[in-house]
């Protein structure tokens, strides 16, 4: 993604009022979703974290950064759905798994109920994206 389409989703970002303020010492970010974007105050750089659901930062590949070319928003419903998908996977593999081990009901069920949670999630996020158009 070239610089200035960088700083236009930057600016989108900011005036989102959706998005959480996590200003802090050198760099302006928001958040929303789990997806931050940062500025550094000195270098001007902005970077795209990923909603991985890690205890740290992960840039975005150069394929997710294309997500955003149509903008914040639709860039972070993309990104969001992309992670729900493959949730999803992970899930329904484990739910074969213990089907065909016959482990006990309560993994499968504890697994179903992970799965309609994100399911649920996952329409909510599509919804919003279909508001947008």
């Amino acid at each position: 993604m070239k610089s200035e389409e960088l700083e236009e989703v930057f600016k989108q970002a900011l005036q989102d009022q959706s998005c959480a303020n996590l200003d802090w010492d050198g760099y302006e970010a928001r958040m929303i979703y789990g997806v931050k974007i940062v500025r550094d105050m000195k270098t001007r750089q902005i970077q795209i974290f990923n909603p991985s659901g890690k205890d740290y930062n992960e840039e975005l590949t150069s394929q997710e950064y294309e997500y955003f070319k149509n903008g914040w928003r639709s860039g972070v419903y993309d990104l969001v759905l992309e992670s729900y998908i493959r949730k999803l996977d992970i899930l329904e593999k484990k739910i074969a798994e213990e089907v065909t081990t016959k482990k006990a009901n309560a993994s499968i069920n504890g697994f179903t109920k992970k799965r309609l949670s994100i399911m649920n999630k996952y329409y909510k996020i599509t919804q919003k994206k279909n508001e947008q158009k």
